[in-house]
């Protein structure tokens, strides 16, 4: 998986590199000795290919230039030369890019992550963003080929983690899209995975905010995809589409760990707005993307992750979804179509009516789906149901939880029949505090929702003295 650098750190280090740095002066200053200032002479604004030829011919001889103790970064850093600390970590990037057994003698000096950590604090405002682009190339290159990491690389990556957390929080999309496409580096093996869940409340939550805007879109109404041109490129929800495809793309790096494919639903909710994301996507890539994540999810914990599935209402769409695409012209849609569809088809003929009202409840996500406006399934269900301690917690819960005017119009409805159809639960109802809800939504704004509870209200006075 290649991924292009951000536009804003290209930028940055173009700008970088046409710099002119006063090499002669650093030399008199003792900043830098002669023999550091004619090996980066030798490469200093070369084509890629000169650069490559110097450098392979003394890769520990450059490693050590920049990055041992005595090497010219550290100098710069102590000796307080921004510039110089700047175009050093430039140099490093490009090469580490460029010469792969470069990459090898960094990693054998001695802490070779150290000095990389400590400018992530750097007070210049550029240093600590090519510092952690370097990290970040250097760290998945180490976790790549390292079987078991070091405790220097156990030490590193979860602060970097916690740079780019911060940075995931900031207002600025291209500060979080270098944070989000750094994570997709460095998501590739299980130890970077388990690492980035182990700290989810850091990690996790704000990628799962970015792709909840994304899929609840400005919030209007039926305007919930805003799709424009610009400097930013297309937005969907308010979220730039390559940021959201990179925050897709981390959800499904991290859905290949059991143990996340399992937690992150129930912890995160995250199978309601990917659902809606692949409703309302704009680019087949976005497409392909949601599809994989929903797919991951259901194939690594299907126990855990079919029944929101079967709840988001997705089922129908995929199906309408599939008559798109064929094995012929996309191999891994089509796949990834026919696994979700043929495993949410197996589990819903799997459910009886009851248990699929009662996943329904469970889940928080009411909708008007068949049972709630069938008089045959209340009349054969309703004692059950109040008898599932539960289930009448969890549509109690709905009340004080939820601000949906569709899923307070639901719970209002089933409050009312489970009123009418089963006398005796009105004192349960009373003690969840449920009447006293419903009697207040009879004020709502909505006017679905003020029917219902007033239907509701009338069930509870009805059966007052049963």
């Amino acid at each position: 998986m290649s991924l292009d650098t951000p536009r804003y750190l290209s930028e940055l280090f173009l700008n970088i590199r046409g710099r002119s740095i006063a090499w002669d002066a650093h030399v008199r200053a003792g900043l830098i000795t002669d023999s550091d200032v004619r090996k980066i002479k030798a490469i200093d604004k070369a084509s890629k290919e000169k650069q490559v030829s110097v450098v392979e011919k003394d890769v520990d001889g450059y490693a050590a230039l920049v990055l041992s103790p005595g090497g010219v970064l550290r100098k710069a850093t102590d000796g307080k030369r921004v510039d110089v600390v700047a175009y050093m970590l430039v140099l490093l990037g490009d090469l580490l890019e460029g010469v792969p057994a470069f990459t090898d003698s960094l990693l054998s000096l001695p802490q070779p992550f150290a000095h990389l950590l400590s400018l992530l604090s750097h007070t210049d405002e550029s240093t600590p963003l090519l510092s952690a682009s370097v990290l970040t190339t250097l760290l998945t290159a180490y976790l790549k080929s390292s079987v078991k990491p070091s405790s220097d690389a156990r030490d590193a990556l979860p602060k970097l983690y916690r740079f780019f957390a911060g940075l995931t929080e900031s207002p600025d999309g291209h500060l979080q899209d270098i944070a989000i496409q750094s994570y997709v580096s460095l998501l590739r093996s299980t130890f970077a995975r388990t690492t980035f869940w182990d700290m989810e409340e850091e990690t996790v939550a704000p990628v799962v905010k970015i792709l909840e805007t994304a899929a609840a879109g400005n919030g209007s109404g039926s305007d919930r995809v805003t799709g424009v041109t610009g400097g930013t490129g297309i937005v969907q929800g308010g979220v730039g589409l390559q940021l959201l495809y990179h925050v897709l793309l981390v959800i499904w790096e991290l859905t290949f760990e059991e143990l996340v494919a399992e937690e992150i639903n129930p912890k995160y909710d995250v199978i309601p707005p990917i659902a809606e994301i692949l409703r309302l996507s704009l680019k087949e890539k976005i497409t392909r993307l949601a599809l994989a994540n929903l797919a991951n999810l259901a194939t690594e914990s299907p126990s855990t992750n079919l029944p929101p599935l079967l709840l988001s209402n997705i089922l129908p769409y995929l199906q309408q979804l599939s008559s798109r695409f064929t094995p012929a012209s996309d191999p891994d849609i089509t796949a990834d179509l026919s696994s979700l569809i043929e495993a949410l088809d197996s589990f819903q003929s799997s459910q009886t009516t009851l248990s699929s009202y009662r996943l329904e409840i469970i889940s928080g996500h009411l909708r008007w789906s068949p049972p709630h406006r069938n008089e045959g399934f209340w009349k054969r269900h309703a004692r059950e149901i109040m008898d599932d301690t539960e289930l009448v917690k969890a549509l109690s819960r709905v009340f004080s939880s939820s601000s949906d005017k569709t899923v307070l119009a639901v719970a209002a409805n089933d409050v009312g029949v489970l009123v009418r159809e089963a006398p005796g639960s009105r004192k349960k109802w009373e003690e969840e505090g449920v009447k006293s809800r419903v009697m207040e939504l009879m004020g709502d704004s909505d006017p679905e929702v003020r029917y219902e509870a007033l239907k509701a209200v009338q069930g509870f006075l009805a059966n007052a003295f049963s």
